[in-house]
């Protein structure tokens, strides 16, 4: 035979009713039901009150709480997350106290829910990190316009059908975004002209890290392209991050999750539109959005424009035991009776020729290996002489021995 499941509410009613009765005292119920005296005449008093219904559990929660957030701070809060919609209780906190003027503003987990009371902040999986070793052929920025970061994003298709390409450029050091321009594509003359407006307006960096694809990038000798030999001839060095490796540029990448988040959705209806709501959104994330990595800092109390100024190309020098070439517009250079091809993107630029101890003679831009001259003319399918790419590129011109320098 199973056991009797007594419910409390029926426990409670049996007290009460005995009791009532007058034929027990209050002690001897409350013993027989394991109960205190105390908690006897509460039952008996919320009977007398309110029935049967009085019997049920009430709420523990205090009738007052003299720690509670002001109604009109709260009301701030929501407001200033309505109005970001990203920002979670770090930057907000930070925000009341600088812009609010807030000596003593909630601490992040009271923001936090405050947050979630309202349905305003929703949880998110945090997925598992791919830390990597940061390669050494990246240079690590100590003051600002040292390394630009430069990228487009995604393009996306705007309200009228056009598609916009947005076009970012971010100082590595100070996070300050100094370009975000709805580009109508990634053409070279487009680009060149934004970069030219960026560079005169903030200067020009030492350093500019891009990926390996279009317009920065190409299938050319040294994987150069026309911008990236354009920012070459005005004496800044082009980083490329490993191929398949955003990581590697994770500060821009994060950068334009915020963009896509807060300033792409929904998309305007034309390039004009969009690009106002692109600046409108650069002057928040540089004067007033905190960064975590500044240490709650923004990125304009950081940056400060460059000292170099776009102006005259330099001509490009090389050692004195370098034979300096100028690419013909045919993208050619001769050397021995003999033409080589080192690509269109090349014309005009001056490039140094030097034997190596191998008495291999490589072609140099700049600080860059292009490749090795060699005539061979075995191949039916290849001219007699060409440039042979070289196994890994060089962040230097090799150096030799001065006695061993053979002359070209």
């Amino acid at each position: 035979m199973p056991w009797k499941e007594v419910a409390p509410m029926e426990e409670k009613l049996k007290f009460v009713t005995l009791a009532r009765t007058g034929r027990f005292t209050i002690t001897e119920l409350c013993d027989q039901c394991g109960i205190s005296r105390k908690t006897g005449h509460k039952y008996l008093l919320r009977y007398a009150q309110s029935g049967s219904v009085g019997l049920n559990e009430h709420s523990r929660r205090p009738k007052g709480s003299p720690g509670a957030t002001d109604p009109t701070l709260e009301r701030l809060i929501l407001g200033e997350r309505r109005r970001h919609p990203t920002w979670g209780p770090k930057k907000l906190r930070v925000l009341l106290e600088r812009n609010h003027g807030i000596e003593s503003p909630p601490a992040r987990s009271t923001i936090g829910l405050i947050l979630n009371r309202h349905g305003l902040s929703q949880p998110r999986k945090r997925r598992a990190g791919v830390y990597r070793v940061r390669p050494d052929h990246l240079t690590e920025p100590t003051h600002a316009n040292e390394v630009w970061t430069v990228d487009f994003k995604g393009w996306i298709l705007l309200g009228n059908g056009e598609r916009c390409d947005p076009l970012t450029v971010c100082d590595r050091f100070s996070r300050y975004v100094l370009a975000c321009r709805a580009c109508p594509n990634q053409q070279f003359k487009g680009t060149q002209r934004v970069f030219a407006a960026i560079m005169r307006h903030h200067g020009l960096p030492q350093v500019i890290r891009v990926d390996n694809g279009t317009p920065f990038a190409s299938g050319a000798l040294g994987g150069l392209s026309r911008l990236s030999v354009w920012w070459i001839q005005h004496g800044i060095k082009v980083e490329f991050i490993t191929p398949a490796s955003p990581q590697q540029n994770g500060s821009h990448e994060r950068m334009h999750r915020d963009l896509k988040a807060e300033a792409t959705k929904p998309p305007s209806k034309n390039l004009a539109a969009q690009h106002k709501r692109f600046e409108r959104w650069r002057h928040d994330y540089n004067h007033v959005r905190p960064h975590e990595a500044l240490d709650m800092l923004t990125p304009a109390d950081l940056y400060r424009p460059s000292a170099r100024r776009l102006g005259e190309m330099d001509k490009m020098s090389y050692p004195a035991h370098y034979l300096a070439k100028k690419v013909s517009e045919s993208g050619h250079i001769t050397h021995g009776g003999q033409s080589y091809y080192l690509g269109e993107i090349y014309t005009g630029c001056r490039v140094g020729l030097f034997a190596n101890d191998d008495q291999v003679i490589e072609v140099h831009y700049a600080n860059l290996h292009l490749g090795n001259l060699t005539i061979d003319g075995a191949d039916p399918f290849r001219p007699a002489a060409y440039i042979t790419r070289p196994h890994r590129k060089s962040s230097t011109p090799r150096k030799s021995k001065p006695k061993q320098n053979k002359k070209v």
